[in-house]
This record gives C-alpha cells, structure tokens and sequence, in this order.
C-alpha cells in the first residue's frame, strides 16, 4: 500500500507541474522570439530610411471584419503610403466555404474601388507570395491562424507587421492567452489596442509585457462617428408600409468551444424566425449572423447544409426580412432596435443610442464570458431569457416604450495616429 501512494505521490506532483512547466516554457520561447525579433525589426526599419513610399498590405480574409477602413482611406489620400488589399483565404471550415468567402471579399472591396489583389492567381492555378508584392509594412486584422502560413506566420516573421483588433475587447475571459498572448501578438511590430482597459491586460498577459502596444482609440467608434455626421443610405428593403427595424445578429459560438459560451442560437433561432413570422405586418427585420456561423452550422448534426440554407434563405428572400453578411454601420443607424448575443456589438450598438436587446440563454456560464467592461456595459441592455421576454421587448419597440442609452463619445483620433506612429517609426526612429 505505502509503495502504491509512493508511486502515485510523484506522479501527482508531476501532473500538477506540467501545466506550469509548459506555460513556462511556452513563454520563454515567446520572449526569445520577441527580442529575435526586435533585432528584425530595427534592421527593416533602417533598410526602409530615406524611402518616399511605403507599400502597405492589408491581409483581408472576411468583409465583415474589416475595421480598419479610416486607416485606409487616410493612406490613399497621404503620398507617403501605397496602400493594396490581398484577399486571403479561410482555410478552417474547408475549400467550398474557402471560395465563397474570397469571392465575396474580393467583390466587396472592388466595389469600393480600393486597390486589390487575390492572394489566389487562377490563371496559373497557384497562391502568390508576399516577396511578388514586396511590401513595407504588413497589416492583420485577425491574430488566429486561420489562413494558409504564407498569409500569417510568414507574413509577422519576415515583415513589419501591425495589428488592430477587429472586434471590442469584452468577451475576452473565455482564453485570455489567445487574446493577448499568442506568439503573434508578442512578436508583431505593433499592435494598436483600443483602450486603457484593454491595454492593462494585455500588458499582464503578454510574455513582452505589451512592449509592442499602442494606445490607439477604438477604429470602430471612429467609423460610427464619421458616418453618423454623412447623409446615411438606408440598407433595409422597401416596404409598402411603416414598419419597425430590427435586427437579429447571433454569435457563432455555438459548438460552446474555448469555454465561450456566448453563442445561444442553438436555443432560439427558431424562435426569433417564428416570432419574425408572427410580427411580419409590424416589424422588418435583418437576419446579421456572425460570419463563421453558417459553416458550423454546416458542421452540426441538428442542422447540416440543407436545414441551414433553408434557415438562411428565410432570412434572404422574404419580403419583411433580409440577409446582411457585411458592414453593418449603416444599418445600424437606420434601424430601430437589435437584438444579439455577441461580444463586440455589446459596445458597438450602443453608440447608435437604440434600444437593445441582450440574449441570455446559457446562464452563468455566459456572464463568464464577459469581462468587467462588459457587464457594465450590459447594465444598459434589457436581458431577454425566454420567447416571452423576446416577444416583449418586440413589443415595447413596437409602442416606443423602450429607448436608447447615452453613449460617451471618443475624444481620440485612432486612424490619425497610427498614421502619424507608422510614420514616426520609420522616419525618425
């Protein structure tokens, strides 16, 4: 019996230290990799001195993250920068969703006109490298690996490369590692980081201590504000009659991975559908899923391709309600109210000052998911737990007996002063 305990003693001990040993580990590597790179870094910034224009690509891989636009059209309007989009591809949910998603951000951009590349040369069935572009500084707006290597490691190992978070920083307690501390975000050049909030964090987190961070302002609330100062057009379908407008957008969490259980479209999709139904004279709506949602819902036994078409196409080709894959700044301002699960729309929809609706279906496990920034920012949401709670917020919008937030506005100007930082690293540094 004592042999057996001494045994199982060291065994214990070490199934307890692993964990740490490999964080250990792990965070050594990426501080060597950090100051390896920093040596790379300085020597490209000296091989770029004295250059008249920098060549700076954007590493595009779905419309719908695509935040970064005021950075953007501030480069095409400054002779210092030759700014070009590479559309890449998804490679996580196989080719036939790999395809459709280049196709759709390849035509979203050349609708705007912007300057742009598929990262995929059909006419010599091959992917094209970076060293073809030869460019200066490199741009991500994702900091997964979700592309082929020539699009991610290759591209932060060998470039500068900067990175801006797409989505706000409040579903984040889920893995805090693959926010703050991958290898990616200890060896990018720069990253440019939203809030003090979010820049505390990191700097706890990350094996570099967020050496490589900017305090930026959050690009997003810098688009909500450029575009509620325009003549906004209005996204939805007409209507022979006055409706109200609200949107429908859930998270695509729903497989509950990384413990991050804000995805509750498993538990009333079919509801709000059925509710869209019931108040289709009154109210039109807008079906905004979260971009990946559609791929694992492909993917789910209780669903597959076929039930999950049908559910999208409900959504695309009725007369009271629509399909929306992209931007959604314009759609926010034009509607009424919104109802969602998401992490980053928690902040974004708030700026429109609309009333909101907060979708509550996993309990505690889901408030896990959410930081301290975002539970109070869901103090200014009504909680909805059920069809009945749904249905009576539908309901209170219908009457107007529900308004909208006050929301305090930046005073920064992000895209501004990543301009002016890039310029000031590579000009007097």
């Amino acid at each position: 019996m004592k042999q057996n305990i001494k045994k199982l003693i060291p065994k214990l001990i070490k199934d307890l230290l692993s964990p740490l040993m490999k964080k250990l580990v792990h965070n050594l590597k990426k501080k060597a990799f950090f100051l390896q790179m920093q040596k790379k870094h300085q020597q490209l910034i000296e091989e770029k001195k004295g250059k008249e224009k920098l060549k700076v690509v954007f590493l595009a891989i779905h419309k719908s993250v695509w935040k970064v636009d005021p950075v953007f059209k501030k480069m095409l309007g400054d002779s210092f920068f030759e700014p070009m989009i590479l559309v890449c591809p998804y490679t996580a949910y196989g080719e036939e969703q790999m395809w459709e998603d280049m196709k759709e951000t390849y035509a979203y951009f050349e609708e705007k006109g912007y300057p742009l590349i598929s990262s995929y040369k059909k006419e010599e069935d091959r992917w094209i490298s970076l060293e073809e572009i030869k460019p200066d500084i490199v741009f991500f707006t994702n900091p997964h690996n979700l592309t082929r290597k020539e699009y991610y490691e290759d591209a932060y190992m060998n470039y500068l490369s900067c990175y801006v978070p797409y989505y706000t920083d409040i579903a984040s307690n889920y893995d805090i590692e693959s926010v703050y501390n991958q290898k990616f975000h200890n060896v990018v050049w720069k990253i440019f980081l939203q809030s003090n909030y979010s820049l505390g964090r990191a700097k706890n987190i990350a094996s570099n201590k967020g050496c490589n961070i900017v305090l930026s302002g959050n690009l997003i609330h810098e688009i909500f504000q450029n575009t509620l100062k325009e003549n906004v057009k209005n996204p939805w379908k007409p209507q022979e009659e006055v409706k109200k407008k609200i949107i429908y957008a859930p998270h695509q969490t729903i497989l509950l991975e990384n413990n991050l259980h804000l995805g509750t479209f498993l538990k009333n999709g079919e509801i709000i559908k059925n509710l869209a139904i019931k108040y289709r004279d009154y109210v039109q709506w807008v079906f905004k899923p979260h971009p990946i949602l559609k791929a694992k819902l492909y993917l789910h036994p209780e669903w597959g391709k076929k039930r999950t078409d049908e559910y999208y196409e409900f959504w695309e080709y009725n007369n009271y309600t629509q399909l929306e894959l992209g931007e959604y700044i314009e759609l926010f301002s034009t509607s009424d109210a919104m109802i969602h699960d998401c992490g980053s729309f928690i902040d974004e929809y708030l700026l429109v000052e609309k009333p909101c609706g907060y979708l509550y279906f996993n309990g505690e496990n889901q408030l896990k998911a959410i930081n301290s920034y975002g539970k109070e920012l869901l103090k200014k949401y009504n909680i909805l737990s059920s069809k009945e709670e749904i249905e009576n917020f539908i309901d209170n919008v219908l009457k107007d007996n529900i308004q909208g937030n006050k929301f305090i506005r930046m005073k920064m100007n992000p895209s501004s002063l990543i301009l002016n930082q890039l310029k000031e690293a590579i000009q007097n540094e």
